[in-house]
């Protein structure tokens, strides 16, 4: 019978160095861990995770980082990775008015931008939450602090669309070490200085922690290329797609004949909360292009299979109009203007592209393009179909839901299809001391 014990209670690097070992020892991790512990891990991941290359002893030790007093922008590229884990703050739960906001123009033009917005999403709180009540009002057998709770995450919904991509926000990201020092690696050249100094700080930290375990040689072909390479890696951007191209464009690489011939047992009475098998990537992919508001992008993001690149934030696109149509008069109208004059002032900025970002409020809709397999496609769209979801993204799952449906028939879909309401429920999504 299998011996099976856990060791948690080592540093990253003796857990990586207890794995390693397997590999050149048939003795058990019980007595790899006593000679660990009595020589150190140090010396063993200088030699053979640096000095000899063998990368996949990195994967093997793993660490938190905790990242507080980044912009949105910042938090999204670090989570730019299909192998990130972690969490971020959520603008739907959390009040984001006292939080600073970074200004990397620091004109009095661009802080005048970004104090507009605040004041704004300051004003709008208590009129919003006034006029959501009486919208929703408390329903026979409901638990009054659920439904406050649940009262606020609406406005903080609709109210997100206000704020500023510069305001700062704070991550967890669990990683293991070569997936840090390389991610880090390239983060050192992105196109936005705050990232830059972001990626330089966590390599700081590292390397105080784990000295023997961040040491990698820089290269300066590599370093020249990733320079020259920083915004086409970083950013999607308008110039990536056609003029002509239509609002919605949904294309795929899947056979639907081949697929149902060999597959029609699968893809068929898959039963709800089941994925489907991940063999299933082989059949192709689909391409999916949308506008949606940078705000519901971010959740989008969160999906770290497939491809979903990072959009860059302009007011090419405009303002999307949920954020408008929720709020009740004079509120609305004061909106549309603020956004209009907002807009146009930041347009007048001399500034980069990439720096201007911080002033576009998340409510600005940008473009938006994902590519994934047949697994990838039905998990999000099932996930972010639910009613919990931001009716901006939910939208555009149930866009996806129907392109699936006209391809393959015999597919079976577990799509929440109802449109979009208050529900009372989501003043229970929220993590509470107990008393």
């Amino acid at each position: 019978m299998a011996d099976i014990f856990i060791v948690d209670d080592q540093g990253p690097e003796a857990t990586a160095m207890l794995q390693a070992l397997y590999s050149r020892s048939g003795e058990s991790a019980r007595t790899h861990l006593e000679m660990v512990q009595k020589r150190g891990s140090a010396k063993f991941m200088e030699s053979y995770y640096v000095g000899y290359g063998h990368a996949s002893i990195g994967d093997c030790g793993t660490t938190t980082l905790f990242i507080e007093g980044l912009s949105i922008l910042a938090c999204k590229a670090v989570q730019d990775n299909p192998l990130y884990s972690g969490q971020e703050s959520s603008t739907r739960y959390i009040d984001f008015s006292k939080q600073p906001i970074i200004d990397p123009i620091s004109t009095p033009q661009s802080k005048a931008v970004l104090e507009a917005w605040m004041d704004f999403y300051l004003s709008a709180l208590d009129p919003l939450e006034a006029y959501l009540k009486d919208r929703f009002p408390l329903g026979e057998g409901e638990k009054e602090r659920v439904w406050d709770t649940a009262i606020k995450a609406r406005g903080f919904d609709i109210l997100r669309g206000f704020l500023p991509a510069g305001i700062t926000s704070q991550l967890a990201w669990t990683t293991n070490l070569r997936q840090a020092a390389d991610k880090l690696h390239l983060l050192r050249h992105h196109p936005l200085r705050e990232v830059q100094e972001v990626a330089e700080g966590c390599l700081a930290e590292l390397r105080q922690s784990y000295p023997s375990s961040f040491g990698h040689k820089d290269y300066p072909q590599t370093e020249a290329y990733l320079a020259k390479t920083a915004f086409k890696t970083n950013y999607l951007d308008s110039r990536f797609f056609a003029t002509d191209e239509p609002d919605l464009s949904f294309s795929s690489t899947v056979d639907d004949g081949l697929l149902q011939a060999q597959e029609g047992d699968v893809i068929a009475g898959r039963p709800p909360r089941t994925n489907l098998p991940r063999y299933l990537d082989g059949y192709g992919q689909y391409t999916c292009t949308f506008d949606l508001d940078y705000g519901s992008y971010r959740d989008l993001q969160r999906h770290r299979n497939g491809i979903c690149r990072i959009p860059l934030l302009t007011g090419e696109r405009g303002f999307h109009d949920w954020y408008l149509d929720e709020l009740p008069e004079p509120l609305a109208g004061q909106a549309r203007a603020l956004v209009e004059t907002q807009f146009k002032a930041i347009d007048a900025l001399d500034a980069r592209t990439e720096d201007k970002q911080y002033l576009y409020p998340l409510g600005a809709k940008v473009r938006c393009q994902t590519v994934y397999t047949l697994p990838q496609m039905i998990y999000v769209i099932e996930l972010r179909s639910q009613n919990t979801v931001h009716s901006t993204l939910r939208d555009v799952m149930h866009w996806m839901d129907g392109e699936m449906r006209k391809r393959h028939p015999e597919l079976t879909l577990h799509t929440d299809l109802e449109p979009s309401k208050f529900d009372v429920k989501r003043g229970t999504q929220t993590i509470t001391k107990r008393a």
